[in-house]
């Protein structure tokens, strides 16, 4: 479709996305992909992305205000023209620094040229009344005298999901959580050791200004300049690719050594075992198995066209026993599907989505992953387990349940090649758990077991 270029182009890719997000239950990122390809300058990219995220991270009380200000109710307004209200909204009162009136013509020119001119004639008088009305009344209101009303409020944490929480962790922590849910997150690349080293990667990347800077992971680096890396002779070259740093830590957690047999379950995208190949200079032997096909069909292409030659791809359902591949592995990676609690700052969509059911249900399947997983580990073998949630119901009572049916798998001591902070150290007794308040940006959950 063409685009009406009176309009601005970021606020045109960023109805986009929304929609795909509210409307076809997209992820952010995988739609960002796809329609940030018409963006050439930076400033757009960066409209665009903000107004986004920030949208998806204030929905709750954009809704609310929407609902303040609507003659109609909500859910009979068209979820189109709610994404360009909530946006518009989020512009108004959240980015100070953009015009009012750019804001509001742009956003009724989009209702007039993606839906109807009804549609922008409704969107102008939600819009104008929201200015009348201030974002005091709209948004901040008075205090709730419930904390976990409260931090809905301030961060857009739904309530059932404090209450939910507030069973493990304390109210000082959950604030906290909360107050990074709202931050940008943090993006790492990782080196790839198969094409170069890392410390002459980071000096290339470095050579004009500085763009990345050192983590605790020597082929890990914080990025500083996305638009200069994602231009970089290096990235277009697969010498460096972008890896969060809790799925970087996985491989190392896992200490895979030359020839060792390695089972990658739930491995798409595939970045885990890209990652294991690295570190041992494609020397182990890997299987990486998912259970969608399209999933597996891009990791074929993508192993393929950076020259890796030990990975084999295959379909599997991590769910289902598998007998011929009983004791076969050396390494067993169990990196199983979750809440993605840890990584709501990076895919805020979660929110939109998530329940309490749907949390009992990832759980049911979390353990029955690992109780296949352990099936496959060779004697003496090792077995990690890893999320990327902050929920203990997810994380060590997970475990703790399996510990206690599986008398020959045991806690193994973490060492990583050096410390991830200076209180901690570098070994741990087992288990390391990751906050997004935490110095490394996202929560995680890893946890390495020995088989006798």
């Amino acid at each position: 479709m063409a685009i009406d270029n009176t309009i601005g182009i970021a606020r045109h890719i960023s109805y986009k996305v929304l929609c795909d997000v509210h409307m076809k239950g997209a992820y952010s990122n995988l739609s960002i992909q796809k329609h940030f390809l018409v963006l050439k300058k930076p400033e757009d990219k960066a409209l665009a992305t903000a107004i986004i995220f920030g949208t998806l991270k204030r929905n709750i009380q954009l809704t609310r205000a929407i609902e303040k200000l609507s003659s109609i109710a909500y859910d009979r307004i068209k979820p189109e023209i709610t994404v360009i209200i909530k946006s518009a909204l989020f512009q108004l009162f959240y980015m100070d620094k953009l015009p009012a009136y750019a804001v509001v013509n742009d956003s009724v020119n989009l209702a007039k040229f993606y839906i109807s001119k009804k549609s922008g004639a409704f969107v102008n008088a939600v819009l104008r009344s929201a200015l009348r009305m201030g974002k005091q009344a709209l948004i901040e209101g008075s205090d709730t005298g419930s904390f976990c009303a409260e931090l809905e409020k301030k961060y857009d944490i739904p309530c059932w999901l404090c209450d939910y929480l507030k069973e493990e962790f304390s109210e000082e922590f959950l604030e906290k959580w909360g107050e990074a849910y709202q931050r940008s997150p943090k993006m790492y690349i990782r080196v790839n050791l198969l094409k170069t080293q890392a410390k002459e990667a980071f000096a290339e990347l470095n050579q004009q200004k500085s763009v990345c800077k050192e983590t605790v992971l020597p082929d890990v680096f914080e990025v500083t300049d996305a638009g200069e890396i994602l231009a970089s002779k290096l990235f277009l070259e697969d010498k460096i690719a972008i890896q969060d740093m809790s799925s970087a830590l996985c491989a190392y957690v896992l200490d895979v050594k030359a020839q060792d047999t390695v089972l990658d379950l739930c491995a798409a995208p595939g970045g885990k075992s890209l990652h294991i190949a690295s570190l041992t200079a494609g020397k182990s032997v890997i299987t990486a198995s998912d259970k969608h096909k399209h999933k597996v069909d891009r990791m074929k292409t993508q192993f393929k066209m950076q020259g890796i030659d030990n990975i084999r791809v295959c379909k599997n359902d991590a769910e289902m026993f598998r007998p011929a591949w009983e004791e076969v592995f050396d390494c067993v990676l169990a990196d199983v599907p979750c809440s993605g609690l840890g990584v709501i700052h990076r895919k805020p969509e979660i929110l939109l989505h998530l329940d309490e059911s749907k949390i009992s249900d990832l759980i049911a399947v979390q353990k029955n992953i690992l109780y296949n997983a352990a099936k496959y580990v060779k004697s003496k073998g090792t077995l990690v387990y890893s999320t990327c949630s902050i929920n203990p119901l997810e994380n060590g009572q997970v475990i703790t349940a399996f510990l206690a049916k599986h008398k020959n798998f045991t806690l193994s001591e973490i060492s990583l090649p050096v410390a991830i902070t200076k209180k901690e150290g570098k070994i741990f007794p087992g288990e390391i758990n990751k906050y997004p308040q935490d110095s490394l940006g996202d929560g995680f959950y890893i946890c390495k077991m020995k088989k006798k």
